[in-house]
């Protein structure tokens, strides 16, 4: 069965999102599997109360206003996890009008492989024409705003065929076109895939590159409140509007249109409107993002915790981890605000989602073809999650007794802007080292040569009271989604290794501080998915990562400082602090 998922952002247009989804009803999706999905762009109450009157639809939340690309990329990335062959992003101020919408052009798909992206025919909606004097009665409901388009390059300006006609019939066809529009587009899966998602203005060029067709789909059509969001002239959509068309122009126009921007730019700083002298300057700093954007104080979230684990051959384990966290004292099923558990499986071969699900069917399950490392398996579940904290767990931990409630609790008492590791121990019940100061090569020499206790190995701090690090082993790692909006998911660039210590200095560089709790206990069966791959891959790998994140330099210093400290130093390599080397 075809999967579609239906993303729509909404920045305090409750009531459009209302009338949107009450629209959608209307829709004929048999033989279709289709997920609604309406993302909370930052709004200053929470969509929830909304969605939850369509059943079977799902709020996602930002956290904050992420803008245009950031909203829908929210919505694309859960979508894509969910399963999604095609997503369809779609203004939140927009109204169904044919039932056979998305079967319409689902069709142009099948007929035309090529294509990548598909936008249907777009009304005004009633009453929202520019020129409403224009029209009569019977015309209300057929004015053009969108019916193909093209980009006109020596302006730096969209511009769409029909806008302002009455339809006649005279844009029926369904055809290639040089412009799809933002306000409704059916995306096929391969397009994220190989293009990925919205970064900044030039998505459709990557895609055209790619070797994707732009198509119109003439046959079927919605209804759009043009300009719902920004407003029309107002000094918001002027600012983006002015800002945006210098960016893409100075990167892709012609010299001529460049240099007819750069002499525009020096107009509107000089006797410009307020906004657009905002604009340009913003482009001269190289300013991006909805800095003017009003960002909601408190923010709600779907639920208060998601819980992540990968699964690499360990299906063993990764029961006993999820029979850990459902037992009544992990503090698992008294969390106030809700929480899910996802699991994603690394290793295809193994009978994990059979095993997992026939157990454990309520949870998440994600599996991969193949195995995608550590940071870009975590990435996707984080993609695929709902809570306001995300805690990653190892498949080879176990939590013990109140060990969620008091992470939490934590969490709750110092604040949103942090990350909480909590106390680990091996299985035979002695503390583990899981606490690190980030790694350089003068460390390395007052921990081998100095005998500074801590410098470069792994520690576990004593007493009770939660102690701030430098860094901390991502084995039981919680971040809330502030953390992630301020610093980012997980870098991808190794397959795994060194993903803590590169986020906690990432994290440290922020101001974000990294706190171990001592009264959230773990039980860590440690390195059994290293074991897993062999140890001579697990090296190699080690090696690899090692060297992307030092660089060739303080890589050698310390490689250099290690070999002679395991010669002539003071002190002996513990066998936790392996991982670090």
């Amino acid at each position: 069965m075809t999967k579609v998922a239906v993303v729509a952002a909404d920045f305090n247009g409750h009531k459009d999102t209302e009338e949107y989804l009450a629209s959608s009803k209307i829709l004929d999706t048999t033989g279709l599997e289709v997920l609604w999905l309406v993302v909370d762009n930052g709004s200053d109450t929470p969509v929830k109360e909304v969605v939850e009157k369509f059943p079977g639809a799902v709020w996602l939340q930002t956290g904050k206003n992420l803008g245009f690309a950031g909203g829908y990329n929210r919505g694309m990335k859960y979508a894509k996890e969910w399963g999604a062959d095609y997503v369809l992003i779609i203004n939140n101020d927009t109204l169904f009008g044919d039932p056979d919408l998305i079967k319409k052009m689902l069709k142009v798909f099948a007929d035309h492989p090529e294509a990548g992206l598909v936008s249907p025919k777009i009304y005004f909606a009633p009453e929202f024409e520019f020129y409403k004097e224009r029209y009569t009665k019977k015309e209300e409901g057929k004015v053009i705003w969108y019916a193909g388009g093209h980009f006109d390059w020596n302006n730096i300006k969209s511009v769409h065929r029909g806008i302002d006609e009455v339809d006649r019939g005279q844009y029926d066809k369904t055809e290639t076109t040089a412009l799809t529009s933002g306000c409704c587009i059916l995306i096929k899966r391969e397009v994220l895939e190989k293009v990925g998602y919205f970064k900044d203005n030039d998505w459709i060029e990557r895609i055209k590159k790619a070797g994707f067709e732009q198509w119109y789909c003439g046959g079927t059509y919605i209804y759009h409140k043009v300009s719902r969001t920004a407003g029309i002239g107002s000094s918001w959509s002027d600012y983006l509007i002015t800002r945006n068309r210098m960016w893409f122009g100075m990167k892709y126009a012609s010299p001529r249109t460049k240099f007819a921007l750069i002499r525009e730019a020096v107009r509107f700083l000089i006797a410009g409107r307020p906004a657009q002298r905002e604009g340009i300057a913003d482009y001269i700093k190289g300013v991006w993002g909805w800095k003017r954007a009003k960002q909601p104080e408190e923010v709600e979230y779907p639920l208060e915790l998601s819980i992540i684990a990968i699964n690499y051959k360990t299906t063993k384990l990764t029961l006993q981890l999820l029979d850990s966290i459902f037992k009544k004292n992990s503090g698992y099923p008294d969390i106030k605000g809700g929480a899910e558990v996802i699991v994603l499986d690394n290793s295809p071969d193994e009978p994990c989602r059979r095993e997992v699900l026939a157990k454990y069917p309520n949870i998440k399950f994600i599996s991969n073809e193949i195995n995608n490392g550590f940071a870009a398996a975590n990435n996707q579940m984080i993609n695929f999650s709902l809570g306001r904290n995300i805690l990653l767990l190892n498949s080879d931990i176990e939590v013990k007794s109140k060990g969620l409630t008091n992470l939490l609790a934590t969490e709750k008492k110092h604040g949103e802007r942090a990350i909480y590791a909590g106390r680990l121990f091996f299985g035979d019940g002695k503390l583990q080292d899981s606490v690190f100061k980030l790694p350089t090569p003068f460390r390395a020499f007052e921990e081998y040569f100095l005998k500074k206790e801590g410098s470069y190995f792994m520690s576990a701090p004593k007493g009770k009271n939660i102690v701030k690090v430098e860094g901390a082993v991502m084995a039981c790692f919680l971040i809330p989604h502030k953390v992630i909006n301020e610093i980012g998911i997980l870098q991808e660039e190794t397959f795994m290794y060194f993903e803590d210590i590169e986020y906690c200095r990432r994290a440290g560089d922020k101001g974000i501080p990294v706190y171990y709790v001592p009264s959230a206990e773990f039980i860590h069966y440690h390195g059994q998915s290293s074991k897993k791959a062999g140890l001579d891959l697990s090296n190699e790998r080690l090696v690899k990562a090692a060297k992307w994140y030092h660089g060739p330099v303080k890589y050698f210093l310390i490689t250099l400082t290690l070999w002679l400290g395991q010669k002539w130093g003071k002190v002996t390599t513990p066998e936790s602090s392996w991982k670090k080397t």
